[in-house]
């Protein structure tokens, strides 16, 4: 939300500096972002004056003009058709940040130098209203009014003098959507008084209940429709001024109508909509819930289908607008727009979140409605903007409104106990403070019994419902900065929490040189499809980007790999420990059992790998490294309970896949992202990754700690060499030696592979060292050949394999 601080001294005496006012804003609860000034936007652009212009002699588009600037006379190369001399224009001088560069497709901004245009100097440049950021015409040079005086910087020209705040809404707050809810908070901080605008209006003796009629069939979703009619208006561009306004806080004018409507909407709070009221068939309003299945096209040219869960603001015939979202093409305001109805209501906040969220569209007047509006306000903007269009179009006024207020309700009271908000704070604000604090937000505050104070919230503030609603208002106004910390807790000991799996995974990673990344749960349908799978949609998402729960841990990874190679990273190697979700398409939806979630870990390797020595150059990371960090983690945790097979299990995120198997259940995969998927990302590295679930009854189960004592006996160790056709997997070779060797082998090691003559065309020779450990007794030669033997037959019959000798 941006605010105007120009537009904040018209209700608010602001003594304050910017800066000040931001940082005094900020601690009340109301977060700025950022401040803008929009003087120094402008730093370096003056009102020029074009005294002569000649044909660019290598160029037959472009001409060569010799500008006035006021100090000086510069030559400028344009290339505008509409230059000509005796304009008054826009000069950016040598070293000025243009804010828009017309040849980017993004729009970016760029420093103007001083440049030869094919063999001719160019010292500045005429500037369009695109580059100005002042509009979207590209063709054409910016011509000033003539009256402007040459050398006068541009930003006083253009009134562009403001302070502009960025501030960050939270969702309870609905009335600070509005430059009065900012300026209240002013008020509140400083003691300065909100002054609302005086609205001034000469109302026609001809009654507006004569010419529209108001129907409410759902009042449950429609608390309060005000609706106004303004005769004979003419449809023309907004004034200078209100144009400014609208534009310092980002919003483009269309017309004046149209400009009123925003505009009280961005004073008040209270979003409005006007109808052509010449086009509302029957002269009737009439907002009701939509029949399954409705149909109509909205101001953006869409045609939508509706539910019967959403609310409709209807005329005799049909449909005009969707309640509190967007209105109509059959109604809206146009160039032939004599006769206006103007709309002012209150829309339930869930209905209107559910409407928009179904239909995946949010608007200014959405988001108000949907964190609350005043409910008595709606009259007030609907005067207001009935008085501005009388003087800004020549309106003429009907008199009165219709005003279908079905249900008033009398303020709630809240009581708050003056010794509970002290023992929650850890303060001692008297009460008469307290009270204090909760009148300056507007609230009436009575003495109540015993040490309680009887608080009425004002109508705006809709989110004060509980004592600890007030405590927190009287904590902003006391400061947060001005509560000591208590560090005089006592604390508890109530048995050690138990270690998981995860945890001990986390260790392990860490301690091999991983960093712990943490992504969002919550992703947008194109990063969750990227995974595969039934992701579990969120019913009502706070945004586009979280509207599905992860299947996988990768594509948010992605994410960090991208950031962080995009700022000079080399080589990353990253992990996370947290749960994905997916949905059995075979189950029902309204089911607990169509939905499953599973802890996993991820590891991945990218980039370069850089040596812990300085003597070893630096290489590019591969699959054996993270085949090798993988091993060395399961190994831990799993002993020999883990094999990796070679298994194409037609991953969409990932090529060369080994299956992860844990006492012989898949656990998950270890591979190489597609080169595809790393291009949506802009990665140009390989990137390696495994993901692994921790959450199935086999990995836990041989995981439990178990402490054994060291061995009493001498191991013995033997060395094996096999022949085998190159297809057949090493591990299959592992499985086979441990299976004939039984308990007693307690480790398999391959220290050779050898390709070439000697070992034939098509085979490979795999060279094993195997460690034979007894628990009991000491082996004799006897029974380690008895073994050994038996292994040598085993692997022959199961791999083909032939001894080596």
């Amino acid at each position: 939300m941006k605010i105007s601080h120009a537009w904040l001294r018209t209700l608010v005496p602001v003594r304050l500096s910017p800066r000040k006012l931001a940082d005094g804003l900020s601690m009340l609860g109301l977060e700025v972002e950022r401040v803008s000034d929009e003087g120094a936007r402008y730093e370096g652009f003056v009102v020029g004056e074009i005294l002569t212009k000649e044909k660019h002699p290598n160029a037959d588009r472009l001409t060569v003009c010799r500008v006035s600037v006021g100090d000086q006379e510069l030559q400028i190369v344009c290339g505008a058709p509409n230059v000509a001399v005796g304009q008054k224009v826009a000069v950016g001088l040598v070293g000025s940040v243009v804010p828009r560069n017309q040849h980017d497709p993004h729009g970016g901004s760029f420093v103007l130098q001083e440049t030869a245009i094919r063999g001719v100097t160019s010292r500045g440049m005429i500037c369009s209203e695109y580059e100005l950021d002042l509009g979207d015409d590209k063709d054409g040079i910016l011509v000033l009014d003539s009256s402007a005086n040459v050398g006068t910087p541009l930003a006083a020209y253009l009134g562009k003098t403001d302070v502009v705040y960025e501030v960050e809404i939270t969702a309870n707050r609905g009335d600070w959507l509005s430059h009065l809810g900012v300026a209240r908070e002013v008020s509140a901080m400083t003691g300065a008084r909100v002054s609302l605008p005086k609205v001034r209006v000469k109302e026609d003796a001809e009654p507006a209940h004569l010419h529209v009629r108001v129907k409410v069939q759902d009042t449950e979703q429609c608390g309060r429709y005000v609706a106004r009619v303004i005769r004979n208006v003419t449809i023309a561009p907004s004034p200078p001024w209100l144009q400014q306004r609208l534009r310092s806080v980002g919003v483009r004018p269309i017309n004046n109508v149209v400009d009123i409507t925003n505009f009280v909407m961005l004073e008040t709070g209270q979003p409005l909509h006007a109808f052509d009221y010449d086009k509302i068939a029957g002269g009737t309003i009439t907002v009701r819930g939509a029949r399954e299945g409705e149909r109509f096209t909205t101001l953006d040219g869409v045609e939508r289908t509706f539910r019967k869960d959403m609310l409709l603001i209807c005329d005799a015939k049909h449909p005009l607008a969707i309640a509190g979202v967007m209105g109509g093409s059959d109604s809206e305001i146009s160039a032939e727009t004599t006769n206006v109805l103007l709309e002012s209501a209150w829309f339930a906040p869930v209905g209107i979140r559910r409407t928009s969220k179904q239909l995946g569209l949010s608007t200014e007047a959405s988001q108000r409605f949907e964190r609350s509006v005043d409910i008595e306000m709606t009259d007030f903007a609907s005067i207001r903007a009935a008085a501005l269009m009388q003087e800004l179009a020549g309106g003429k006024v009907l008199k009165g409104c219709v005003d279908v207020f079905p249900r008033r309700t009398k303020r709630r009271t809240v009581r708050l106990s003056v010794s509970r908000a002290n023992a929650l704070l850890g303060t001692s604000i008297a009460a008469s403070a307290m009270a204090g604090f909760l009148r300056r937000l507007g609230m009436a505050v009575r003495k109540g019994p015993g040490d309680t104070l009887n608080v009425v919230p004002p109508s705006y503030r809709s989110d004060i419902a509980e004592e600890v609603d007030l405590i927190e208002e009287i904590a902003r106004l006391y400061g947060y900065d001005r509560i000591e910390p208590d560090t005089n807790v006592r604390v508890g000991s109530v048995g050690t929490v138990g270690r998981g799996l995860g945890d001990e995974v986390r260790d392990f990673l860490i301690g091999a040189g991983f960093q712990e990344i943490m992504t969002n749960s919550l992703q947008n349908r194109a990063h969750a499809a990227l995974a595969g799978g039934n992701p579990v949609a969120v019913l009502n998402p706070v945004s586009v980007e979280m509207q599905v729960l992860r299947t996988s841990l990768v594509p948010g990874a992605l994410d960090v790999i991208q950031h962080n190679f995009n700022r000079g990273a080399k080589g990353l190697r990253l992990f996370e420990i947290g749960k994905v979700y997916w949905r059995d398409p075979s189950q029902s939806p309204e089911s607990l059992d169509a939905f499953h979630e599973e802890e996993r870990f991820m590891m991945i390797v990218s980039g370069d790998h850089f040596n812990q020595h300085y003597t070893a150059p630096s290489r590019k990371y591969d699959v054996f490294d993270l085949k090798g960090e993988l091993e060395a983690l399961l190994s831990k945790f799993f002993l020999d309970k883990y094999r990796l097979i070679l298994y194409d299990n037609g991953s969409p995120l990932s090529v060369d896949t080994l299956a992860v198997e844990i006492k012989g259940t898949y656990a998950g995969l270890l591979g190489c992202l597609k080169k595809e998927v790393a291009a949506k990302f802009d990665i140009r590295e390989d990137v390696f990754f495994a993901e692994v679930s921790l959450d199935f009854p086999e990995a836990r189960e041989v995981w439990k700690r178990r402490y054994e004592p060291l061995p009493r006996f001498p191991s013995v160790t033997r060395d094996l060499a096999f022949i085998v056709d190159e297809g057949i997997p090493q591990g299959k070779v592992v499985d086979a030696i441990r299976e004939a060797g039984g308990e007693l082998v307690r480790s398999v090691t391959l220290f050779d592979l050898y390709s070439g003559e000697q070992v034939g065309s098509g085979k490979k020779g795999l060279a094993y060292t195997l460690e034979f450990q007894p628990v009991d007794r000491t082996l004799t030669d006897e029974e380690v050949n008895g073994k050994i033997n038996a292994i040598i037959r085993h692997v022959e019959a199961t791999c083909g394999a032939r001894l080596r000798r």
